[in-house]
């Protein structure tokens, strides 16, 4: 073990390992390679023995006599030599035996990469987790075989430090945010992970974001953390990964960490059922002191007890966990809650039914439970009625309800959307390099592209992930409680006809419509001629001819006001609401930007061309498809120099009485865009995230998705981005625009730019984006509170400059 110094001295205390530049994702593969006999640990009973090697912290500041196996600080007055032994070589000598009968080897050295997980498992495996659980110098090994991380990590043919550099390269700028934000609070009682630049902090940081970057339908969940954290002490890097990706996929509900936690909330909901069965005395005393249990058990279950067990209770549930699956959580909550029901009752009463006294008894339940081998017995007493089967058919059922309350299906007999995760794939170069250089290893292949059943399947999940999604976005709208004009009709029209009367639609709703604005400040009326309002409050637009100063009607009363204290509302064939308008109601940005988005992002993915050997240049995504269309139809445009209408565009002025095209607008879209993004070197699937806030917000995204589909004269270049069985080009695209259609009548107001606030908002951005708004880049298409406060800080100078350049473009002869 390393030495310590204190203080400044700590800086030039010396390293744990003798060797400082081992690669840290170079060490799994030697323990495939390693004979079952050998361990990677020193379980010698001395702190920091039972952390895995690559996590080992480098230098120490305090005395490690205040550190226990696992790096935890231990209480004030703890005896490390009290602490149980983690592991003893007769129970370690019973597990290898097991394995080399099991595997019908016991003359030859037997190595990792030989076992299979299916031939050890039986009664002699259950009897031997029952008596003292996996060896913990086996578990780094064992615990991925049974999970099925090693057989994830094998069938991927993509190494784990590819797809790291490729996260790390196009990742997420607002996920990499509250990565690390968190890092530091996940394990804060561990050396390991109390410091940023220490090996277990950064080999967190990469764990967590290859994750989220695999799995872009789920993202970062904090629960996730914690869970990864206790991985990385036992496993290495590479095996924590697919361990956890073995957790998403297949151990826990599908949409378990997803941004909804449906998949968590419908396991709540199935302890209650169990609570209901096993403790209902227990639930008649909650239900009467109108106690919410689930405050509780979603912390249990999201963190897979990680944060409410000492670490050697979690490690022998988690035997169970990756052997017998996600049925273990339940059984322990319910063993945990049954050994305890009578001591809550008795505590209930001479609290005098207090609810806190209760809520407070049942959040100290594990912390009662210190005897592991008393809650394993228990909790096994379990197998005949909480059984796999019945725990999926009670999760299938409530995720059902859940999905119905939501508004992700409809009906009783809605149709369930599919009950998987969406991995990424990152596609296999179809260039004649990789069988010159043998580089198939270096993608990752999901499923067989060249399978038409398998893309007809795809296709039509695809679809379905939309269908839901826009019927999430409309039930979102159905819950504002305003009164609508007309109610939202989410019934699909499918006709040939519907596809005539859009455009026509279009330009007559572009000529409707009032004027009124939405308050960004309070506004106090101090004058009799002065109209006051609060913020956020609608005021109607009587006059707004001087530049400065607006008349306006709120509630009958009219007055004058600051024309900087409010922002125009797009109301032309619509009427606003407010639970379209991302600045008063934030959830429907994170439903546009979740899940819709990525439904449709996903469909504008599909049959995109990768990179390859003859364009060098192209790196296929749907943005530079986007782009591209933008150009070819803006080509004529750009010719006519001396209109009336270039000079509005060439400096972003007014264009009194001119309806804009959905092909006009979809070419300013990309350049504001893409003048407003360039700030920073952003990944290109937030483009496309703003460029369908926009389209909302402008009602023409069917029309939009048409256009890249169906305009004349770009079939080359939809040819040279697409494949022929991609969406853009097959003519599954209509039955796509009449879906989004539904979304043409709902009210939007949403901030195109809003992930890139968000990511200059944290400290290392902040000053690129003020030199950037400084020199005129920054751009903000619909109207904010921070883009109006920014406003009224510009002089009277500027405005009167505006002002004259615009009188002085429409004043000439043209």
């Amino acid at each position: 073990m390393a030495k310590y110094k204190k203080g400044h001295a700590a800086k030039y205390a010396e390293s744990i390992e003798d060797n400082e530049d081992v690669d840290p994702f170079g060490s799994d593969e030697d323990e495939e390679k390693m004979s079952i006999a050998t361990s990677i640990f020193n379980l010698n009973g001395k702190p920091f023995s039972a952390v895995h090697r690559q996590i080992l912290p480098k230098y120490f500041i305090e005395p490690q006599e205040l550190f226990d196996e696992f790096g935890f600080r231990l209480a004030s007055g703890a005896n490390l030599d009290r602490l149980p032994e983690l592991e003893t070589s007769q129970h370690r000598m019973k597990w290898l035996a097991h394995i080399q009968f099991s595997i019908e080897q016991v003359e030859n050295d037997l190595h990792w990469d030989e076992v299979d997980p299916e031939k050890l498992r039986g009664d002699k495996l259950m009897e031997l987790l029952r008596a003292n659980g996996i060896p913990h110098s086996l578990r780094p090994f064992l615990w991925t075989r049974f999970s099925g991380a090693t057989k994830k990590k094998k069938a991927s043919g993509c190494p784990y430090e590819k797809i790291s550099a490729r996260c790390e390269r196009d990742s997420s700028t607002n996920i990499d945010g509250q990565i690390d934000k968190d890092l530091l609070r996940t394990l804060p009682t561990n050396f390991c992970f109390s410091k940023e630049d220490s090996p277990g902090v950064v080999a967190l940081r990469r764990v967590l974001k290859a994750v989220a970057f695999m799995y872009p339908d789920i993202g970062y969940c904090q629960g996730m953390g914690v869970v990864a954290a206790m991985l990385l002490l036992v496993c290495g890097e590479e095996s924590c990964f697919w361990t956890m990706c073995a957790l998403i996929e297949d151990i826990l509900s599908p949409s378990f960490y997803s941004h909804n936690l449906l998949g968590l909330q419908a396991d709540e909901r199935v302890v209650k059922h169990l609570m209901c069965v096993h403790t209902p005395e227990l639930v008649g005393l909650i239900q009467r002191n109108e106690v919410d249990m689930s405050m509780v058990t979603v912390n249990w279950l999201l963190t897979l007890f990680a944060n409410i067990f000492p670490i050697q209770m979690v490690l022998r549930l988690w035997d169970f966990l990756f052997i017998e699956g996600s049925v273990i959580t339940f059984r322990t909550i319910i063993a945990m809650l049954k050994m305890r029901e009578a001591d809550i009752l008795a505590a209930s009463k001479v609290a005098d039914h207090c609810p806190a006294e209760l809520f407070n008894s049942i959040v100290q339940v594990p912390s009662t439970i210190s005897d592991v081998n008393g809650l394993i017995d228990y909790l096994l007493t379990f197998k005949d009625t909480i059984t796999s089967e019945n725990i999926g058919s009670l999760k299938k059922k409530y995720q059902g309800m859940l999905m119905i309350d939501s508004g992700m299906i409809f009906g009783a007999n809605g149709e369930l959307p599919k009950q998987k995760v969406v991995r990424r794939k990152l596609s296999r170069s179809k260039s004649f390099l990789p069988s010159i250089f043998n580089s198939g290893a270096d993608a990752l292949l999901e499923e067989d592209e060249d399978n038409p059943k398998t893309k007809n399947i795809r296709q039509t999940e695809m679809i379905v992930d939309l269908r839901n999604a826009i019927r999430q976005v409309c039930r979102h709208f159905t819950m504002c409680p305003e009164p609508h004009d007309n109610p939202i009709d989410m019934q699909t029209d499918y006709s040939v006809e519907s596809h005539d009367k859009d455009r026509e639609k279009f330009f007559r709703c572009r000529r409707e419509g009032q004027r009124r604005a939405r308050a960004l400040l309070d506004f106090q009326r101090q004058e009799e001629d002065e109209l006051g309002f609060e913020k956020n409050e609608i005021i109607n637009i009587i006059s707004d001819k001087d530049e400065h100063c607006w008349v306006g009607e709120v509630n009958g009363r009219r007055g004058w006001f600051p024309a900087k204290f409010v922002t125009l509302i797009d109301e032309r064939g619509k009427n606003y609401c407010v639970f379209g308008d991302e600045a008063t109601e934030p959830k429907i940005g994170e439903i546009v930007r979740g899940q819709f988005g990525q439904a449709l992002c996903r469909i504008l993915h599909h049959g995109i061309r990768e990179t390859n050997i003859i364009m060098t240049t192209f790196i296929g995504h749907p943005w530079l498809y986007i782009e591209a269309l933008s150009n070819s139809l803006g080509e004529k445009k750009t010719q006519a120099v001396s209109s009336k209408l270039t000079l509005c565009d060439t400096f972003k002025l007014d264009q009194d009485g001119k309806v804009l095209t959905p092909e006009e607008l979809l070419i300013r879209a990309v350049q504001e865009i893409n003048h407003s993004h360039s700030v920073d070197t952003s990944q290109l699937d937030m483009k496309i995230r703003a460029l369908i806030a926009y389209a909302l917000n402008e009602q023409c995204l069917h029309l939009w998705f048409e256009i890249l589909c169906d305009s004349r004269h770009q079939n080359s270049v939809r040819e040279r981005y697409y494949h022929p069985y991609a969406f853009v080009r097959s003519p599954a695209w209509k039955q796509i625009k009449c879906e989004l259609r539904v979304l043409s009548q709902l009210s939007f107001n949403l901030t195109v730019d809003a992930e890139i606030l968000e990511k200059a908002s944290q400290p290392n951005s902040i000053a690129r984006l003020l030199s950037a708004s400084q020199s005129g880049k920054s751009f903000r298409r619909t109207g904010s509170i921070d883009s109006s406060l920014t406003d009224n800080k510009q002089s009277l100078r500027e405005g009167v400059r505006d002002m004259l350049i615009k009188h002085h473009l429409f004043s000439w002869d043209l």
